[in-house]
């Protein structure tokens, strides 16, 4: 070993500075990073559940505390026993079990008195106070406001197993012209002009609707008698002419469609025979079925039954 660091040492070169002058120069080490260094020296390490494990007795022994993780106004009262008697009391009898529902109708009752409150404040329009008649007209206009969502949220619910019904089938007949009249006569306006316009529009209709129905009758009385007619002349084509094969799908005539048909058929007979599913079926027979030569003794083969 001597020898090889012998050998070694004289490849290594050790630079050492030579001083300039005769004046110190020490390490400089910022004073926040003394300070913190300092601290750190100070502070006592946290202790760990395994260092407590450790302390008291080791595993088995020591029984962790849940109690300690508390968050009380006081740390002193983590480890304290709960008292089933305090002063010749029972301590359970000074408990409400209803102290949740209290606690929820409590909140229920706060809940009612914040929306009374939103509902007086929305009677006042722009800072200025509503007189008794406008509160009710405007709570009508409310109420009707949330019967129609009410009415419009059931209808779309129902909408897609319902068929859409013309209004002039709806059995409810809601629109009417007496209704119309009735709404209008409440609002303050003369109803008679806009019943009178809806009327004549139904007799427009209907005369239209007539005219067509009169049209289309005549229109199928000509047809029947045309259709009668071309049925007649194919009748009498047919008792003349016997049927034949109609030549299509890229075939000639009809005789090279039979010849076609019957290729195939004699195609198909040799598969039917097979018993195969279709072209590309490739069937590998059981030459041997094992439930039909298992337990046959055979000459000289004793080894199975």
């Amino acid at each position: 070993m001597k020898s090889k660091m012998v050998d070694c040492v004289n490849r290594f070169h050790v630079a050492v500075p030579k001083p300039r002058d005769n004046k110190e120069r020490p390490v400089f080490i910022p004073p926040a990073v003394l300070e913190a260094r300092a601290n750190a020296a100070a502070k006592e390490k946290k202790k760990l559940e395994k260092d407590l494990e450790q302390e008291n007795g080791g595993a088995g022994v020591y029984s962790a505390s849940i109690k300690k993780h508390y968050i009380l106004a006081n740390d002193e009262w983590k480890e304290d026993i709960l008292p089933e008697i305090l002063d010749g009391h029972n301590v359970a009898d000074f408990l409400d079990p209803d102290i949740l529902e209290r606690c929820e109708e409590l909140e229920r009752e706060e809940g009612l008195r914040l929306e009374e409150q939103a509902a007086q404040d929305a009677f006042g329009i722009d800072g200025h106070e509503l007189t008794d008649e406008q509160k009710e007209i405007l709570s009508q206009i409310r109420n009707k406001k949330a019967l129609l969502i009410q009415e419009h949220r059931m209808k779309k619910r129902t909408a897609e197993s319902r068929p859409i019904v013309p209004r002039k089938f709806d059995k409810d007949r809601k629109f009417t012209t007496n209704r119309m009249g009735r709404q209008l006569s409440s609002m303050g306006v003369d109803p008679s002009a806009a019943i009178a316009r809806s009327r004549s529009r139904g007799r427009k209709r209907e005369r239209s609707l007539s005219r067509a129905a009169a049209d289309a009758d005549a229109m199928d009385v000509d047809g029947q008698q045309s259709n009668k007619k071309l049925r007649l002349g194919s009748r009498s084509r047919s008792r003349s002419r016997a049927p034949e094969e109609v030549p299509g799908e890229g075939f000639k005539d009809s005789a090279q469609k039979k010849k076609a048909i019957k290729k195939a058929k004699d195609a198909r007979k040799k598969r039917n025979n097979d018993a195969r599913r279709g072209e590309a079926d490739r069937v590998i027979p059981t030459l041997k079925p094992k439930h039909l030569f298992s337990g046959k003794r055979t000459l000289g083969k004793t080894s199975r039954r």
